[in-house]
């Protein structure tokens, strides 16, 4: 287990106005795990907003900083596309305050890898990134969860 120390609550306080903390976590994430960002299979990103899912995409190392919309009008984000997202339907697509809930997303990415998502499975799926943040984008989480 790895602790990033938080520095602040809310970005007022931040030391990067231009940077959250899920570049920390998703670099952590992915040393950890010995792999790089192509060598994940689906994406299932906390998206309490719209603007959450391309600020994390950046600050995860997806796709360089301000070019997230661009990352997005370019990939075919569905299950079956180059860069399945929020396969389950992410929590915009059902609402985010208290049945969501961070969790929504670790299980959409276990079932992925486990090959147990039914109609929404990506082919071939055996590695997965899992964001998750708290505060006003101050405190954040990534996982990288890899199966077979």
């Amino acid at each position: 287990m790895c602790k990033i120390r938080l520095t602040f609550k809310t970005p007022t306080y931040a030391p990067d106005l231009l940077r959250s903390p899920i570049s920390a976590a998703a670099g952590r994430a992915f040393a950890m795990a010995g792999i790089d960002r192509g060598s994940v299979d689906m994406a299932s990103i906390y998206d309490c907003y719209t603007i959450t899912v391309l600020m994390s995409l950046e600050d995860a190392g997806f796709c360089e900083k301000g070019k997230g919309i661009e990352f997005v009008n370019s990939h075919d984000l569905t299950f079956r596309g180059d860069f399945p997202l929020n396969t389950a339907g992410g929590q915009l697509s059902f609402g985010q305050a208290g049945m969501a809930g961070g969790m929504h997303h670790v299980c959409d990415g276990a079932r992925q890898v486990m090959g147990r998502a039914g109609d929404a499975q990506v082919r071939d799926c055996n590695t997965a990134f899992v964001s998750g943040n708290g505060g006003i984008m101050s405190e954040q989480v990534a996982l990288v969860l890899q199966g077979d």
